[in-house]
């Protein structure tokens, strides 16, 4: 956002909040969020972590200074009532509308970093899925003063909602018009400004070879919850959506039938957090295609799958500039789901963490993939903003990244490349991976080489720098924390057992070296990340290319029982 735009929203919210404004709730709606009760639970008890920042006081949270972006999106939204709202006891409601009660009195002035149309509209949206559960008990005073705030937000949408950012925070900024249209007394004059700007975005979307320039996958589920959150709202007022609008949900649909694991989560790639808690399917069954589209053409991924293995591959190249600020260098990185089960998988989004494990979380050793020399496949900024807030976005990476799918006799195969490392190295990682038909043997094979002579010359200039002569090369496949290990250093023969009882062997060349290492899986809801390990086979380069393979197989009973692992 400019600095201009951010100057004028503060100035419309500022006379908006000095003019009369009144409404009420004309239809109320049911919540059509999904919230966690174990992390209300943690609320009420005190111990609250809202985009990393752990709040001590919750009397001052309002008042709280700190750079991270992403902690005052989430207060400032409201999207936290959801888990209050969950849990649902009376402690809940209490201290939802505490914080609720301190907002007003803070803020209802039009001041405040939560006067932005995106923030303002999924405020709205979420005051109104909850309007009961937020003001039960108040009293007339309290909720008159509830309801003069939301027309205040209202009126701010219909003047500032266009101004947004295009791409998900305009789509938030229009859902919340649209449910003030809808909802409110007297703001019915905005759904049809509201619905013909709505179209115009969908439009923009459906004639877009890419959907999200994000590359976020969770970023294409969040457009898609608002457009389904939309119809429905213009459904309770007797408004019909624009074709539009019907037909990008239509085409929403079967990309993210295509991205969903067999969990019912989505890749934890490029900010993504994976664990969506049902809204995937939630939204899903409000849409009337059934169909399953290939996602690479829109999102960059590719998916393996049979039976109930699925495999995610981030086979595109990634985001850059002012789009990439949750992007990741994790190009051909891939995850692995069994049923319900995760193996192999990422650090996952370090912003929920705050601003150093998500610098962290975004490396590519951070990832399920080949890395060459500790160095990252895309190299990113050291920029800061306006408002110096860290804003370390990706401004070189692979350009190239080929990529062809095929299925031989049920087994599903990718083969990919990148050339993210032949500028600072000279080398190309090519990635071939087989999924069998009946989903219980994976195999992989990384190619690293020096393809053309002014690569093998550059290959040659930065190894003759090293103290060794030689370049590292790693393959790293970090395991779901719920992953049991058991690794037999003389046969090269490890054990990976599942929480449902499955078992499978990680078997890999004799000429590599394998490292156990720790690392972390960032889980939205915890106060700190989880500990996890990741295996990595290693090799020296000494010549122009070198080969890595491995696999993973499902261990049948007669091989392997879960009582040998204990």
């Amino acid at each position: 956002m400019s600095f201009a735009s951010a100057l004028t929203d503060k100035l419309y919210a500022f006379l908006i909040c000095r003019s009369k404004s009144n409404t009420e709730f004309i239809v109320e709606t049911e919540p059509r969020s999904i919230g966690k009760i174990s992390i209300g639970r943690q609320m009420v008890e005190g111990k609250i972590n809202l985009a990393g920042q752990v709040i001590q006081r919750t009397d001052e949270v309002w008042n709280l200074k700190t750079k991270e972006r992403d902690f005052f999106d989430k207060l400032h939204s409201f999207d936290w009532v959801d888990d209050l709202a969950a849990l649902g006891n009376v402690e809940a409601r209490r201290f939802a509308q505490n914080w609720l009660s301190s907002w007003m009195k803070k803020y209802s002035s039009g001041f405040g970093p939560g006067w932005t149309p995106e923030l303002t509209g999924r405020r709205l949206v979420c005051w109104a899925h909850h309007y009961l559960f937020l003001t039960q008990g108040c009293s007339e005073k309290k909720l008159k003063k509830f309801y003069i705030l939301l027309a205040r937000q209202a009126k701010f949408l219909s003047k500032r909602a266009m101004k947004s950012p295009a791409g998900l925070p305009r789509f938030e900024a229009l859902l919340g018009l649209i449910y003030a249209g809808c909802y409110l007394k007297n703001m019915e004059k905005f759904i049809e400004p509201a619905t013909m700007a709505l179209a115009d975005e969908c439009h923009h979307l459906l004639n877009n070879e890419e959907i999200v320039s994000s590359r976020n996958p969770q970023e294409v589920l969040n457009i898609f919850t608002i457009l389904i959150w939309a119809k429905l709202a213009l459904k309770d007022s007797n408004w019909n959506p624009s074709s539009t609008h019907l037909a990008t949900i239509e085409k929403l649909a079967p990309i993210l039938r295509s991205l969903r694991h067999s969990d019912a989560g989505l890749p934890r790639f490029h900010g993504s957090c994976g664990d969506v808690d049902g809204q995937l399917d939630q939204a899903l069954s409000n849409a009337e295609s059934r169909e399953i589209s290939p996602i690479e053409k829109s999102v960059g991924f590719v998916k393996l799958s049979n039976s109930r293995t699925t495999i995610i591959i981030d086979a595109a190249p990634p985001p850059m500039g002012k789009k990439a600020v949750k992007a990741d260098a994790s190009t051909l990185a891939f995850e692995m789901v069994s049923g319900q089960r995760r193996i192999f998988t990422s650090c996952g989004p370090g912003y929920l963490f705050g601003s150093n494990l998500s610098s962290a979380s975004r490396q590519t050793s951070s990832h399920s993939v080949v890395y060459i020399d500790n160095q990252n496949s895309s190299q990113f900024s050291d920029k800061e903003s306006w408002l110096k807030i860290p804003k370390k976005v990706i401004i070189n990476g692979p350009r190239n990244v080929p990529k062809e799918i095929s299925n031989d006799q049920g087994i599903c195969i990718f083969e990919g490349a990148h050339d993210g490392y032949v500028k600072s190295h000279g080398l190309t990682h090519v990635r071939k991976l087989k999924l069998a038909q009946d989903g219980q043997i994976f195999e992989g094979e990384d190619l690293i080489i020096a393809i053309e002579d002014s690569h093998k010359r550059q290959f040659d200039k930065i190894s003759k720098k090293t103290s060794r002569g030689s370049l590292s090369v790693k393959a790293a496949f970090h395991l779901h924390p719920d992953v049991t290990l058991r690794w037999d250093q003389k046969n090269h023969f490890i054990s990976l057992a599942l929480k449902n009882g499955e078992v499978w062997i990680f078997n890999y060349s004799s000429d590599l070296n394998l490292d156990l290492k720790p690392t972390v899986f960032v889980e939205n809801g915890l106060f700190e990340p989880l500990g996890a390990q990741k295996l990595i086979l290693s090799a020296d380069l000494l010549d122009y290319g070198t080969r890595i393979n491995w696999s993973i197989a499902r261990a049948r009973d007669k091989d392997l029982s879960v009582g040998d692992l204990f």
